[in-house]
């Protein structure tokens, strides 16, 4: 895929709202980029499931197959450990997946910024 230019200068504010939104420029661009195909009509596969097989986590994957050995694919729902606000929160890297009755829970803690960034 080629590098996307823009004919002004918008790396300030890309980073500036992935700042405000509590995430990495990569992760806003195709958050961007998601929102605008979703519009118009586009199917988009975000959606990660986690092969749980006798209690356990086997593996993950964007598109689920029929597994031989048996198990069944549970959408992974993400989370935050506390209420998360941009302007005030980072969302730091998730913990491990968990199998939570018959769910599969990715955790994203939530730490306040320090006052030099809030």
């Amino acid at each position: 895929m080629p590098d996307v230019g823009f004919r002004y200068d918008r790396a300030d504010l890309l980073k500036a709202l992935a700042d405000r939104r509590g995430v990495g420029l990569s992760t806003l661009l195709r958050s961007l980029a998601d929102s605008a195909l979703a519009s118009e009509g586009f199917p988009i596969a975000d959606q990660q499931y986690c092969l749980v097989r006798d209690g356990e986590l086997i593996s993950t994957s964007f598109k689920p197959t029929k597994e031989p050995d048996g198990g069944e694919w549970l959408p992974i729902e993400n989370e935050d450990n506390a209420p998360f606000d941009p302007a005030l929160h980072y969302r730091l890297k998730p913990l491990p997946l968990r199998l939570d009755g018959d769910r599969v829970v990715r955790v994203y803690p939530v730490v306040p910024k320090s006052m030099e960034r809030a």
